[in-house]
């Protein structure tokens, strides 16, 4: 029998951004955890397990002396700073958002249900023969609560910029121009009270090791994983904001599904409530089921591995299978479909204030950004205009067919080298960003030339991307022995997905014509080509016992005892895209910072020099701070056009840091007792890594600048422990 218990309670106070904004943080966390072991006979074992962890993450992002009256001063709308509940009913300061320049505003971030699991499982073990079988299961719930209240406004250039000369040489504009024009390109408000009904994962397995022969074993398994994916919403929310009276869209068929069906405005009389009186719009409809997804039931995983010694010295290994990804961004998902039609919880508008030939002048300000399109107290008329982070009703969990084989040889008695090939191919993985843009470039209202056009363009998620991964893998290890132990790694690898690298927008996920994701295929957001790692022990053999010792224990005890110890690390350049980021130029209705308009390559950007530039900043060679690529070998994209630059085509500088430690032991009152002291330095020689440089060509003051780094400063460290 076995139990644990565990605590923590952390609190952080750090900035908000700008002078004034606080940031003031809880994080408490519980843990519990029992484990029973029975032994029936020497061949027969069952273990049960429970846990059950609890984690709340709450945060306020407040100004300490807000100034009075700020609302009426400035004209904000009481619709897009005001009645925010989690700040009990007051307003909140919106985040200007400037591009470039000043971001920060204030913020409620309650989350009191991060995480909210029990988790049972159980084995049986059974040893028949050469055989070991294991059948075993379990299910682990998940729950998710958090009130949410802040508002946001955000500024690029196209606004301020010369949308005449677009077919010439466009000419970006400025996001602080913008702003002192109070032309905004997108706005946010979220006064969302999030939860989720019980969801979780039932898993299945079993498994066989046997060991055919004295040299030769297997390992055969069968996984089965039930996800219940968690419905978004609890009846403990009906009439709230943000609650689960929500919808989603689905784009197969073009239909807008409610999940949830309140009463008429005409009744209710505020949001969530179907407008007039209660008759459902053209292609709504109302899911039975009370909630958006649809479950998955075929995800079955079976494995197979083996090993085979051959000689005394060898040991080749393989192994394959089938592997689920049954909880990624599986709370976030349900979250996104927040405060949606025919709610107001959460309102999402970008590409505002676009030069047109409909609007040559800008028709929106950042007092009340939403005005007219179902903010106040009613939704708008129908859900086909709103901008949400929707995703398909039907997504299913990625998995991955992964494959390994590679062998083993000991060279001595403490030393090893491992050489591997491993690979995988990946399916059903996140492909979001924008849909129901246009489907091709051009000009003309880019909704007309939708699949649906009724539909605005919104964010839509779906499980259709395919990756794969492929290295190299060759590890030297040697174990402690003679006072010196060591690890060197080196991975040669190569990871390529169709612009489905992580979820909602991160990790490289960036896609140019969501009805071609196959043109978006290129390296993962997270590819590293070559990852170098050493790590190494050294026991100085200086002291008593040691290979050069003085004969005398006083001396032996000043002079020995001293350990050094290095963690070397070396990798190549992360990804990244050049792209054009002020406007839509390719006119088809996505947004343009999602980096879906890359720019056209022109030239080599790995040589020659950047010249001079409008701001100040002198001409200096590739690779400088100020020129990190050769900024002329990129031009912006004709209007109408996507660029010629591939996704994830080009990488930021190499990396690699040194961290080195220094131990000396002082040994006490008998065996086994002593005091270590111990000095470490990380980033010993203070190695400036340039980072990610600025990738937005139409961002001419940052564009090809190196405007952080990839690593911290060197950072020196004491420290002293007692060992008994």
């Amino acid at each position: 029998m076995f139990f644990r218990y565990s605590a923590t309670n952390s609190l952080l106070t750090t900035s908000g951004g700008i002078p004034g904004l606080v940031k003031n943080g809880s994080i408490p966390g519980r843990n519990w955890g029992a484990s029973w072991v029975h032994t029936f006979n020497s061949s027969l074992v069952l273990q049960v397990q429970y846990a059950r962890t609890t984690n709340q993450d709450n945060s306020s992002t407040l100004f300490t002396h807000p100034p009075a009256n700020l609302d009426a001063t400035v004209g904000f709308s009481s619709s897009f700073v005001g009645g925010f509940a989690a700040a009990g009913g007051r307003s909140l300061i919106p985040s200007p958002g400037i591009s470039g320049y000043a971001s920060g505003g204030e913020n409620i971030t309650n989350v009191p249900k991060a995480t909210d699991s029990h988790q049972v499982s159980g084995n049986l073990t059974k040893i028949v023969r050469n055989h070991t079988l294991t059948f075993g299961g379990g299910f682990t719930s998940n729950r998710f609560e958090s009130p949410l209240s802040y508002a946001s406004l955000s500024f690029a250039g196209g606004q301020t910029g010369n949308p005449q000369s677009k077919l010439n040489k466009p000419e970006p504009g400025d996001p602080l121009s913008s702003f002192l024009l109070n032309v905004p390109d997108g706005a946010n408000r979220r006064n969302v009270h999030e939860t989720t009904r019980p969801g979780g994962l039932m898993s299945l397995y079993i498994q066989d090791s046997w060991k055919a022969t004295s040299k030769l074993a297997f390992n055969f398994g069968l996984r089965y994983d039930r996800t219940f994916i968690p419905a978004y919403g609890t009846n403990a929310t009906i009439g709230q904001q943000g609650g689960i009276e929500t919808g989603d869209v689905d784009f197969s068929n073009g239909t807008y599904i409610v999940q949830k069906l309140p009463p008429p405005c005409t009744v209710r009389g505020f949001a969530p409530c179907i407008p007039g009186n209660g008759t459902l719009p053209a292609h709504v409809v109302v899911d039975p089921r009370g909630k958006i997804a649809h479950d998955t039931l075929t995800n079955f995983g079976p494995r197979v591995g083996f090993a085979y010694r051959l000689g005394d010295r060898t040991v080749l290994r393989g192994a394959a299978g089938i592997v689920y990804d049954n909880w990624a961004a599986v709370s976030q998902m349900a979250q996104n479909i927040e405060g949606a039609w025919p709610d107001i919880g959460q309102l999402i508008a970008n590409n505002l204030n676009q030069p047109s030939t409909t609007s040559a002048t800008p028709t929106t300000t950042s007092q009340d950004p939403f005005a007219g399109g179902g903010s106040g107290l009613f939704p708008a008329p129908t859900p086909f205009n709103q901008v949400q982070w929707f995703y398909d009703p039907h997504i299913k969990n990625p998995y991955s067919m992964q494959w390994n084989f590679g062998v083993q040889r000991e060279l001595n008695s403490s030393t090893t080298v491992d050489v591997n090939y491993v690979g995988s191919g990946s399916r059903r993985l996140n492909v979001g960003g924008y849909y129901n843009t246009a489907l091709t470039p051009g000009p003309g209202d880019p909704q007309a030339r939708a699949p649906f056009p009724y539909i605005a363009p919104t964010f839509y998620d779906r499980s259709i991307g395919n990756g794969s991964y492929n290295a190299l893998q060759v590890e030297v290890n040697k174990r402690y022995s003679n006072g010196l132990a060591y690890q060197v790694a080196y991975t040669y690898s190569k990871s390529i997905d169709e612009g489905s690298s992580g979820w909602f927008g991160v990790e490289g996920q960036s896609l140019t014509d969501p009805y071609n994701v196959k043109g978006s295929r290129g390296p993962s957001g997270f590819d590293l080509r070559h990852t170098l790692s050493v790590n190494t022990l050294y026991q100085i053999p200086v002291g008593h016992g040691q290979r050069y010792s003085t004969k005398n224990g006083v001396l032996d005890y000043i002079v020995g005892n001293w350990q050094i110890n290095n963690i070397f690390t070396a990798r190549s350049g992360v990804p990244f895209n050049v792209y054009w980021g002020a406007s839509d130029l390719a006119h088809t209705g996505n947004v343009s910072w999602a980096q879906y308009d890359r720019a056209n390559l022109v030239g080599n950007p790995n040589s020659g020099s950047c010249p001079a530039r409008a701001d100040g900043t002198p001409a200096g060679p590739v690779g400088s701070v100020n020129c990190v690529f050769n900024i002329s070998a990129f031009a912006a994209p004709a209007i109408f056009t996507f660029g010629n630059s591939g996704r994830d085509a080009f990488r930021s500088p190499s990396f690699w840091n040194l961290d080195t430690s220094i131990f000396r032991q002082f040994p006490f009152w008998g065996e086994g007792r002593r005091i270590e002291f111990r000095a470490e330095a990380f980033n010993i020689f203070n190695t400036v890594i340039l980072g990610t440089p600025g990738n937005d060509i139409s961002n001419l003051s940052s564009f090809g600048k190196a405007n952080n780094t990839a690593n911290s400063s060197r950072q020196l460290q004491l420290g002293a422990k007692i060992i008994f």
